[in-house]
């Protein structure tokens, strides 16, 4: 069995002239669709290309491909479609896998093409088309609605056929068939892009410069839900790279969060992961999975790709491209290839317009945020703990919970009896809360910086021992920083920290003045530059 592949490539069907010869992203679509054929399998000996055009038949020879040079007038186009169909039977073995790709589809993945080889050669089926989803439009001519006016409806899509590529068996083709073959449809989702215009053009022309930025990212009860609301943030940020986000199986939280969201998510296992990214043919990596070792880095820049981590004390830190430390106000090693602290942190989209607050008189709300998890149940048990403080002094007590906090259920059902308190779980504009809030208890992570940023001073409770390490919750920047959670004894010393700060005004101020001077809204563009920079060096623009 033999693999080859067809294309028409006839001036009378271009959608401009000179399309065919004319370069995108540094290559003609011929060459493009020649080149991609040779990564598929197929020799250039095997690719057979119909035209009428001669510059399109010089650069096919040129490239060691057949041409098939008609210069007849066609007006027809059944007329060329018979020439066509006799020369691609003259070509053809029964026993072939014929392979016909459109060279106005330059971004067809080889994975698609694999895929729709499978199912050809495995399948009960002669032919083999791919379907792309097209949104469904309702006929201009058509009258409208008021309520169409005023709430735009959720977009349908319908299965279309695509024009890329369609295998067939060469029997079918050698036999020239008229009746029905037994045809298959593979959706290839994203991974189609018909060039019909000079905007797609346009268009095309970007996608094809973007580079595969692939974020390895955790989140569980353990290390919290942080990295993936990080890599999150500055993914958003990245409009002109394609981004792909990788986890192994056990992070199962992050897969839930992702998942959600338009990103495309691969899962691997902890040992075959790293070859995974090599295998997306990663430019960049950016590994937030916080103490990395030689062996998730190395691999990577071996192969080619440039590696920026995140939160990272690990000896993989000191070989990546670039380490961000953001959480650790003092540098823990020396290499030059690593920042430190506050000076690179940035908070979430959501406080760009936020207000931050003024300083209350009086303690009217306390908030309460432990993160995405809260692996210690700290939202229900220090709840009971500061409920006769905040009861005694009329406090409202706000509780914020996370899309993987698991005692939700508990603390819905605990806090219904008390009209002082207050519930939200899994919120997108946690900000609008802390507008609200004079003082806060919250877990040492990410959350106190966006604290901070609000001009909220907080009680800070770490999750675990290396949340303790995470200096900026100090007295100096307006925190009362605990020691690790430990059962019994934090719930007291939470309590009378609390009753400290209510009962002395002056003490509040100070903690208030000393959060005022933190803002961090304007690092984000300056981490998201230094990660971009990374590409600077390297990689090439994406060939699918």
């Amino acid at each position: 069995m033999m693999k080859k592949v067809f294309a028409s490539a006839l001036g009378s069907s271009c959608i401009f002239q000179g399309a065919l010869t004319r370069k995108i992203q540094g290559k003609t679509l011929i060459q493009r669709l020649i080149d991609k054929a040779e990564r598929f399998g197929v020799p250039r000996a095997n690719v057979f290309i119909y035209t009428d055009l001669e510059e399109v038949a010089l650069k096919v020879e040129r490239l060691g491909a057949n041409s098939f040079l008609d210069t007849t007038q066609i007006l027809d186009l059944e007329e060329a479609s018979a020439k066509f169909g006799k020369y691609c039977a003259k070509h053809t073995e029964k026993s072939d896998t014929i392979l016909w790709l459109s060279p106005y589809a330059p971004l067809v993945s080889i994975n698609s093409l694999k895929r729709a080889e499978v199912l050809l050669n495995t399948g009960d089926t002669e032919l083999v088309f791919c379907s792309v989803d097209e949104p469904v439009r309702n006929l201009a001519i058509a009258p409208l609605t008021i309520q169409e006016i005023l709430l735009s409806k959720p977009t349908e899509f319908v299965k279309v056929r695509s024009d890329a590529f369609v295998f067939i068996r060469g029997s079918a083709i050698k036999e020239r068939r008229t009746e029905d073959f037994k045809q298959t449809a593979i959706d290839v989702g994203k991974d189609v892009f018909e060039i019909a215009s000079f905007q797609d053009w346009w268009v095309c022309e970007k996608l094809l410069a973007r580079k595969r930025i692939v974020f390895r990212v955790i989140g569980n009860e353990r290390v919290g839900m942080g990295h993936i609301y990080r890599a999150l943030s500055l993914a958003h940020e990245i409009l002109d790279h394609e981004i792909i986000f990788i986890t192994d199986d056990k992070n199962e939280d992050v897969i839930r969060q992702v998942a959600q969201l338009e990103y495309r998510l691969e899962v691997a296992s902890p040992t075959e992961i790293v070859s995974t990214m090599i295998d997306l043919e990663s430019d960049l990596v950016i590994n937030d999975i916080l103490d990395t070792c030689p062996e998730d880095v190395t691999p990577l820049q071996t192969y080619g790709a440039r590696v920026v981590n995140f939160e990272d004390l690990g000896e993989g830190a000191k070989l990546a491209d670039l380490t961000i430390n953001e959480l650790y106000d003092r540098p823990q090693f020396s290499e030059g290839n690593i920042l430190w602290g506050k000076n690179y942190l940035f908070v979430r989209d959501e406080f760009e317009d936020a207000k931050p607050c003024s300083f209350h008189q009086e303690v009217k709300t306390v908030l309460l945020a432990f993160g995405g998890i809260d692996q210690h149940d700290l939202s229900y048990k220090i709840l009971e703990a500061i409920e006769p403080v905040c009861d005694k002094y009329r406090i409202g007590i706000e509780i914020v919970t996370g899309p993987g906090y698991r005692g939700y259920s508990a603390l819905e059902k605990r806090v219904l009896s008390k009209p002082n308190v207050s519930l939200t779980h899994a919120t997108g504009v946690i900000s609008k809360i802390m507008e609200e809030a004079s003082v806060a208890i919250t877990s040492n992570g990410r959350t106190v910086y966006e604290m901070a940023h609000m001009n909220v001073p907080a009680i800070v409770v770490p999750q675990h021992k290396r949340e303790k390490t995470h200096g900026f919750a100090s007295r100096a920047n307006g925190f009362i920083a605990l020691d690790p959670y430990k059962e019994g004894v934090t719930e007291r010393q939470v309590a009378q920290e609390l009753l400290n700060i209510i009962s002395d005004n002056k003490y509040r101020k100070e903690l208030f003045d000393r959060t005022v001077p933190h803002c961090f809204t304007e690092n984000k563009q300056k981490i998201v530059d230094l990660v971009i920079s990374q590409l600077a060096n390297n990689g090439t623009a994406l060939d699918p």
